[in-house]
């Protein structure tokens, strides 16, 4: 017997199956399955009353909470579409979102609402506020709403708006039914269990206690709004585990050993050294033993650095998974590090199941060619961005017969099978006729034993077009100065990549998502060192 192809019919199976199993956690705060299904009911049944039904796109501007997850679900059992609205923006970013996507509403943060209000007041269709409270829950109106009744579902439009660090973001369109088969694979292969079994795959999981020795509670640190986190935390109630959520609006080092401890976590899912360093801090000041729950550490979507990675499995015997994915659909390259193969693996990945490495030409790059190649992933047929056919075109192919996704992510395939990435095309730096992959210097300047973190970039120069620019925070209490990090790179990289712009800052400033604030990194070199 086979699964739903739906992400409400599926969570629907679960709490029927085990309906005091635990959800979602954060803080003091849990719910179980029962708990979980019966809120998003009552959810969809108030959001019915207000005229929102099949094929409606409602927006969800919030921050990490179960709230986030009972919303989705409701959305899911009516068949809506949600609309991922970053918690950061502001009046006019969130008006430019809603017109653009023709949201039907917004449920959001009670902290939040002037601004989504302000935002909607201009847009008469979206006239749906429902607001989450500050304590938890969705306030008196839906706590004595009926329950949803039960009904059938085939596959509803997904959709994700991704981007946006350098201009308004894009809608990327997929299949409802195709992310739930792919995210509930991953679950499933987490837990050691054959996805392809079906119904019998399911019982399995349910099967296992969380708190066992194989069984799996999820911490996503990153924002639910960012595909990472969505991801992640949909993966994990797909096959009936929990999710812990970070219960504040922070996230230091300290709130995750916390949540880790408090929730006995098994998996957490970061982005790069931007959230791995912050763990480290906790870890240097004595909360190693806090972690022992700990198997597996992903990261998907940022620079996760060879040192950094060393530095942790010191910490703990786990292992940790980098993923090379985007919101466009599917995963390109993975790899698998612990403590046996850290110096042997180091900073290079392979290619994911199905995923391929195209020449200009469309054709898959011959192994130890030195040539340059784009990542690509199988995605469904009809996968593109929303209202876009030039960006469609650009980052969606389809080649002998399959879709695949391109969004830009560079590499080259070692002689072993091996890749390194060397980046974005919207990050290669042409300085003075030469191409400069910003990634590759940053990893250099990550192994300085003075940098704690960095971000690297095309900086305008009057003679050279752009130069490398690199802003970098260093390590508390230890020297360096700008001339020593450049002479660093160029001990290893050729001359023309060492950065001739540094800035040194306090902290590198970074997006909610974990990502670099290019924007704000850029605005860094007024003041910064020329070498």
């Amino acid at each position: 017997m086979s699964l739903p192809d739906n992400f409400a019919s599926q969570f629907e199976l679960i709490a029927d199956l085990a309906p005091t199993r635990p959800a979602v956690a954060a803080g003091d705060r849990a719910l179980t399955w029962g708990q979980f299904d019966e809120l998003a009911d009552r959810l969809a049944a108030h959001l019915t009353a207000l005229g929102i039904g099949a094929d409606h796109r409602v927006g969800l501007a919030a921050r990490n909470s179960p709230e986030y997850l009972v919303a989705l679900h409701a959305l899911f059992k009516l068949r809506a579409t949600p609309i991922n609205v970053n918690y950061r923006y502001r009046a006019a970013e969130v008006r430019h979102l809603l017109e653009s996507a023709g949201a039907r509403g917004v449920i959001a943060d009670a902290e939040l609402s002037d601004v989504v209000g302000e935002a909607a007041a201009r847009l008469p269709a979206a006239d749906v506020l429902v607001e989450i409270a500050a304590d938890g829950g969705f306030g008196p109106a839906v706590a004595a709403a009926p329950r949803h009744p039960r009904r059938p579902r085939g596959d509803a439009e997904w959709l994700l708006f991704t981007g946006g660090t350098t201009g308004y973001p894009k809608a990327v369109i997929g299949s409802h039914t195709e992310r739930l088969r792919a995210v509930r694979s991953g679950g499933f292969t987490t837990l050691g269990i054959d996805p392809a079994a079906g119904v019998e795959a399911l019982h399995q999981a349910l099967d296992i206690d969380p708190h066992g020795p194989s069984g799996l509670v999820h911490l996503p640190a990153s924002p639910l709004m960012h595909g990472t986190g969505l991801y992640s935390a949909l993966g994990t109630l797909a096959v009936g585990a929990p999710v812990a959520l970070l219960p504040g609006r922070s996230t230091t080092g300290a709130d995750l050993v916390a949540a880790i401890e408090r929730h006995r976590v098994t998996d957490l899912t970061i982005v790069g050294d931007a959230f791995a360093v912050r763990l480290l801090d906790a870890l240097d000041a004595g909360g190693a033993a806090a972690i022992g729950s700990l198997r597996r550490i992903r990261s998907v979507g940022a620079v996760w650095s060879p040192p950094v990675k060393r530095r942790l499995l010191a910490y703990a015997d786990v292992t940790l998974l980098d993923t090379i994915a985007a919101s466009e659909g599917g995963v390109y390259a993975v790899a698998t590090i612990t403590r046996a193969t850290a110096d042997d693996q180091a900073g290079t990945f392979t290619l994911a199941p199905g995923a391929r490495l195209l020449d200009p030409d469309g054709h898959d790059v011959e192994p130890g060619s030195d040539t340059v190649g784009l990542l690509a992933a199988p995605v469904v047929a009809d996968a593109s961005y929303e209202g876009d056919a030039e960006k469609t075109a650009n980052a969606f192919q389809d080649i002998d017969g399959v879709r695949y996704s391109i969004p830009g992510d560079m590499a080259l395939l070692g002689a072993d099978g091996r890749l390194h990435l060397l980046g974005r095309g919207s990050s290669v730096i042409n300085t003075g006729g030469e191409k400069v992959y910003a990634d590759e210097v940053e990893l250099v300047l990550r192994d300085h034993p003075a940098v704690r973190d960095v971000v690297v970039l095309g900086v305008p120069d009057p003679k050279w077009g752009s130069a490398v620019g690199a802003v970098v925070a260093l390590e508390a209490g230890v020297e360096a100065t700008a001339a020593d990090l450049a002479a660093f790179v160029a001990a290893r990289l050729a001359g023309y990549k060492k950065p001739r712009r540094i800035a040194l800052v306090p902290e590198v400033e970074r997006l909610n998502t974990g990502k670099a604030d290019l924007r704000w990194a850029g605005a860094q070199f007024p003041a910064a060192v020329t070498q």
